[in-house]
């Protein structure tokens, strides 16, 4: 929804119904599953932003930077990847997904949709992360780390927490499984962002994730790895489920992440 900084009641409220009804479900219910469920979403950050908008105090507390405009969780399917079977060659379900194809314009109008929502949830994990790391161990920097959305280090020297404190590396992907844990933790252990004994911590955010086991047993086979000698003291790879927050962490880490990772999904 874009609407001037000064925009007034009047011009939100016109701005947010002319917005949300592009994605009304009867405007989308001839493109494809992928595309209603987008619809879906983007109506419900819209509704979020006319809410936030709309009230004089969020709006207030938006227009200071003390808030953001976050959407609400994106809910998990009732089926995980791994657990769904690809149809058979020349099926009726293949047919019927080749028949239904959205317009040339929908689908590069719900491309840039989906690469705002992407943005949007980006930011909305780096801010929380962020909050977090700060609530623990005070001021941070953060440096550009390449294969990461965002990276996270504490000034805080050791002698004032008493352990070193975690530097910790954030990426959010669309489905979290075992390559996805394995790859992340290979760039991680090649990364430049530690110092000394620092602990680094991976947070691998997903909107949908494998099994519980096949996660444990991922996180399991990233922890025996062995750090190269110029990377990390310690590093571990940390799941997080971005519907309700829920962390899967492998079977050790540091005191010091392990907190962390306690005001982050609280």
């Amino acid at each position: 929804m874009s609407v001037e900084p000064a925009a007034d009641a009047d011009t939100i409220k016109k701005a947010f119904r002319r917005e949300i009804a592009r994605y009304h479900p009867d405007k989308v219910i001839h493109l494809g599953l992928e595309f209603q469920e987008m619809a879906t979403t983007r109506a419900a950050e819209l509704t979020v932003a006319y809410k936030t908008l709309s009230d004089p105090a969020m709006r207030e507390q938006y227009d200071a930077g003390v808030i953001d405009i976050v959407p609400p969780p994106v809910a998990e399917p009732a089926s995980r990847p791994s657990d769904v079977a690809e149809p058979p060659a020349g099926s009726a379900g293949e047919r019927d997904h080749a028949d239904v194809q959205a317009p040339a314009a929908s689908r590069h109008r719900f491309d840039g949709e989906r690469a705002d929502r992407d943005h949007i949830l980006r930011r909305a994990i780096a801010g929380k992360v962020r909050a977090a790391v700060e609530t623990v161990f005070g001021a941070v920097e953060m440096p550009v780390v390449r294969g990461f959305d965002t990276a996270l280090v504490p000034l805080a020297k050791p002698r004032f927490l008493g352990s070193h404190p975690p530097r910790v590396l954030v990426k959010a992907v669309e489905v979290v499984d075992a390559a996805a844990v394995a790859e992340a933790w290979n760039v991680a252990a090649r990364t430049k962002v530690h110092v000394g004994k620092s602990p680094v911590v991976v947070l691998l955010v997903g909107r949908q994730l494998a099994r519980p086991r096949d996660l444990d047993q991922a996180l399991e086979a990233a922890a025996r790895q062995r750090i190269p000698a110029d990377g990390p003291d310690q590093l571990s790879v940390v799941v997080v489920n971005a519907s309700d927050w829920k962390p899967h962490l492998p079977a050790e880490v540091p005191a010091a992440v392990r907190k962390l990772i306690d005001q982050i999904c609280k």
